[in-house]
């Protein structure tokens, strides 16, 4: 990936999808930092990582979704991608995408970063 290296902070509670979706953007040319709740977000940002896209697994539970949005809103300015699997997203306003396989969800990414 030409130009700015972008950081994107995952944040899922099934460590083996955040280990999938790390590997994808990684390959792609991405920093991956990894967190599994609001504590690990809360961490993330504060280590200035220069954090450009914070994409919400959609093992989180609804409840949790919000409270990552929430904080995310509070110590990050960037867009939030919240991957589905269900009908529909949690977050209302915010950019979703409908996750498949491990792999569908770079193309949304790599949209959003450019």
């Amino acid at each position: 990936m030409p130009g700015k290296k972008h950081t994107i902070l995952v944040v899922s509670h099934n460590p083996h999808l955040a280990d999938v979706r790390k590997q994808v953007l990684e390959e792609a040319g991405f920093t991956v930092v990894a967190a599994n709740d609001v504590l690990g977000l809360r961490e993330a940002c504060s280590n200035e990582n220069g954090i450009s896209l914070i994409m919400i697994g959609h093992s989180l539970p609804p409840a949790e979704k919000r409270r990552v949005r929430h904080e995310a809103r509070q110590c990050c300015k960037v867009p939030i991608l919240e991957l589905y699997s269900g009908d529909a997203p949690e977050l209302v306003g915010e950019l979703s995408h409908h996750s498949e396989t491990p792999k569908d969800f770079l193309h949304a990414v790599l949209d959003i970063v450019r």
